[in-house]
């Protein structure tokens, strides 16, 4: 996984195999202590722990029922309206989807599929270039990313 995107999701890794043991004892002293871990030798930068995103069923709720409607459907077939009308009911569902992927740093491979549409760019397109790719990913995805979203943000 990229270091980029476990920073995203919360998880940590250490950079080398070598330094791995030092920084995982420093957490574990930090953390038993109550305190900001600080690295022993010389050069290796400060770790400041943060709490794991976990997402909560009223926050799935809150972001399916804010879904826009009109947003065409991804290659799974499950349109905005059936998000917004079964919030309550399909919140817990979604929820025990989403915190393993968080936890995991693993996104699961049918919130990646997409279709590709061409969308005209002209009104009489004459050739492949008078077309504009445009990819319709997930509408469950999107909420997903949301929630991860607002929790970087804040």
């Amino acid at each position: 996984m990229d270091k980029y995107k476990s920073a995203a999701y919360g998880v940590r890794r250490a950079a080398t195999p070598s330094s791995a043991n030092t920084s995982s004892a420093n957490a574990n002293s930090a953390s038993a202590n109550g305190t900001i871990g600080t690295a022993s030798s010389a050069g290796a930068e400060p770790t400041i722990e943060q709490p794991p995103l976990i997402i909560t069923e009223s926050d799935v709720r809150r972001v399916f029922k804010r879904v826009n409607t009109r947003k065409a459907v991804g290659p799974d077939g499950i349109c905005g309206r059936v998000l917004k009308a079964c919030a309550d009911q399909l919140a817990p569902v979604f929820t025990n989807i989403f915190n393993p992927s968080l936890m995991l740093g693993i996104v699961p491979s049918s919130f990646k599929r997409s279709t590709i549409v061409p969308v005209p760019k002209k009104p009489r397109p004459s050739g492949l270039n008078d077309y504009c790719p445009v990819a319709l990913t997930s509408v469950m995805i999107k909420c997903f990313e949301k929630l991860v979203r607002d929790f970087i943000i804040s």
